[in-house]
């Protein structure tokens, strides 16, 4: 980022916070860094939740406004909203961006970690509640600014369809040399080492560069033919996965990006879309290895919540929640458990439980209809789930309830 873009970044943070009242944090996704310090906010400063990591928290964030096109609304490890704007040079090479927050959308319970919110729970309670709307407004007001400054569309993917069209002109071309010249073909087992290595090491522009020249081998080796090119890609696609394993990455993640790859190979109809595929896939792997594991649970785990209290009334599945999230079943679960304490499925009928509990005392429908209303498909299941979470029936909860209001009469 060069000083008269950074002069910028840093006076467009400035008006963002004094229009909004909300921080705004202009970051140097490349060099690591915040650009200044005037406008740093204290509330982070002062967090004493040590999955956080401010700037870590901050590189999250251009980090996936740049995977998600240029804007995302993520959660720091306290349930503190933060909303992250990617900014990217001509090339649409990622460079840093603009974060703001945190805000506060929704009350204090809505936070799991107790031990953490007693902590802050003064500085919390200073913030501004803000309606989702709200929120969205801000990330489309920052986003707007960040494409401004960047002087280019923030999706990432443009850059990559650009290239891959290069590279697949440089392909037949090179094919058209091969085939005139008589070479003959050998798998490069070497330049695949150093695609290993470069994976390993989260370098994505050789990784890119090495990806392209293992593709030209496959493609002119196998005449363009895709049903041949396949089986060589999914082959690649597991090395390539390896790798990104022993860089750091959750092998669970892995996992279900490559079924996710294979479930889709019936699919490709030309080279250009499993090229430009497998350039994704590529970033994916990489991003995958980058140290941001605690703070993406955090925000799997809240957005998951968020899920929950929405459709809470309705009968869910383990596979359509951990859909919303983009990850499998069971590494969604796995993550779920560990940042909370608490199965899916448990936290599922604390939810209904809660919400039977304010319908029991304010309104008098009857026990089955505040169960179905609840979502919860029948009384005698919703009686014992209760009864095992409140320690009483929800008739006896209506009466004791009932009777504590009468004695105060």
């Amino acid at each position: 980022m060069d000083d008269k873009l950074r002069e910028k970044v840093v006076k467009c943070s400035e008006n963002f916070y004094n229009v909004s009242g909300e921080y705004c944090t202009p970051v140097n996704y490349k060099e690591k860094k915040i650009l200044n310090d005037k406008n740093v906010c204290t509330f982070c400063e002062n967090c004493m939740d040590d999955k956080c990591g401010s700037l870590n928290i901050l590189l999250y964030g251009c980090h996936e406004a740049y995977r998600w096109s240029g804007s995302y609304i993520y959660h720091c490890p306290l349930g503190l909203i933060l909303v992250a704007a990617s900014i990217t040079d001509e090339t649409g090479e990622l460079l840093g961006g603009l974060v703001s927050g945190p805000i506060r959308m929704g009350e204090e319970e809505d936070m799991v970690y107790e031990d953490q919110k007693m902590c802050m729970n003064e500085k919390i309670s200073g913030l501004k509640v803000r309606s989702p709307q709200m929120v969205q407004s801000l990330s489309e007001l920052l986003k707007d600014a960040a494409s401004f400054l960047s002087g280019t569309s923030n999706s990432r993917m443009e850059k990559y369809f650009y290239e891959q069209e290069k590279c697949l002109n440089t392909l037949y071309m090179e094919g058209i040399r091969i085939q005139a010249d008589g070479e003959y073909y050998t798998y490069p087992i070497g330049i695949e080492r150093r695609l290993r290595d470069a994976v390993t090491s989260k370098d994505k522009d050789s990784s890119q560069a090495l990806l392209n020249q293992i593709l030209a081998y496959i493609y002119i080796s196998n005449n363009y033919e895709l049903e041949a090119v396949l089986p060589r890609i999914a082959e690649l696609v597991i090395v390539i996965s390896r790798s990104a394993v022993d860089a750091g990455a959750d092998i669970n993640e892995i996992f279900h990006l490559n079924e996710n790859f294979m479930s889709h190979m019936e699919e490709f109809k030309t080279i250009e879309e499993l090229s430009s595929w497998i350039t994704s896939l590529l970033l994916r792997y990489i991003s995958a290895t980058f140290d941001f594991a605690e703070i993406k649970h955090a925000d799997v785990v809240y957005k998951t919540i968020e899920y929950i209290k929405m459709n809470y009334y309705k009968r869910m599945t383990l596979e359509e929640i951990a859909e919303s999230a983009y990850l499998s079943k069971t590494y969604l679960s796995s993550i779920f458990k560990k940042e909370t304490g608490q199965s899916i499925s448990g936290y599922i009928n604390k939810i209904r439980v809660d919400k039977s509990k304010t319908m029991l005392l304010q309104d008098n429908s009857s026990i089955i209809d505040i169960a179905n209303a609840c979502g919860f498909e029948d009384q005698s299941y919703y009686t014992k789930v209760f009864k095992n979470i409140v320690g009483m029936t929800p008739k006896k909860f209506r009466e004791n309830r009932g009777k504590e209001k009468k004695t105060k009469e």
